[in-house]
């Protein structure tokens, strides 16, 4: 089995925390710290952001207000609101950025690659033949659209959207 290194995910994975301590995504939920600048759809009960270390353009990220670390630990309405927002996110993906399909992830404690200890679904765009050999032989990986520009076009399919 071949193994693929990606060095620059290092950044995003051991960044749980804002340096005082403090969890980016309850920031980005309270509309303070850096991550609340990749926000693009708020809901009573959960938030959308983009990924700041995305896989492709458009990497999402669907989380609930409350910080918990288990889909168990939600109670049925926050479960229920978590998944009208995963739908809000694909709509919104579809009519931003139009990809042939997406992944949806959700990684639960480290051994399954979870390293933030809020839980969040994570909606990646993807697209035919969206992977290259940049990332391999040039060791960068190539995204076609600054994270604010996505942002931009998120927030205005996400204003279109009923609800």
């Amino acid at each position: 089995m071949k193994q693929l290194w990606a060095p620059w995910r290092m950044a995003y994975v051991t960044a749980d925390a804002t340096p005082d301590g403090r969890c980016f995504l309850c920031d980005a939920i309270a509309g303070t710290g850096e991550a609340a600048t990749m926000v693009v759809d708020r809901l009573p009960l959960t938030v959308t952001l983009l990924n700041r270390f995305p896989y492709s353009s458009g990497h999402l990220m669907v989380v609930p207000h409350r910080h918990v670390r288990d889909p168990r630990e939600l109670d049925p309405r926050e479960g229920e609101a978590l998944f009208a927002a995963l739908q809000r996110a694909l709509a919104a993906l579809d009519d931003a950025m139009h990809p042939a399909g997406h992944n949806i992830g959700l990684n639960l404690g480290s051994a399954a690659g979870g390293s933030v200890d809020h839980l969040h679904l994570h909606v990646v765009p993807r697209w035919d033949g969206d992977t290259n050999f940049m990332p391999v032989l040039g060791d960068v990986k190539v995204l076609p659209e600054h994270l604010a520009t996505t942002a931009a076009h998120l927030r205005e399919a996400f204003a279109g959207l009923p609800g």
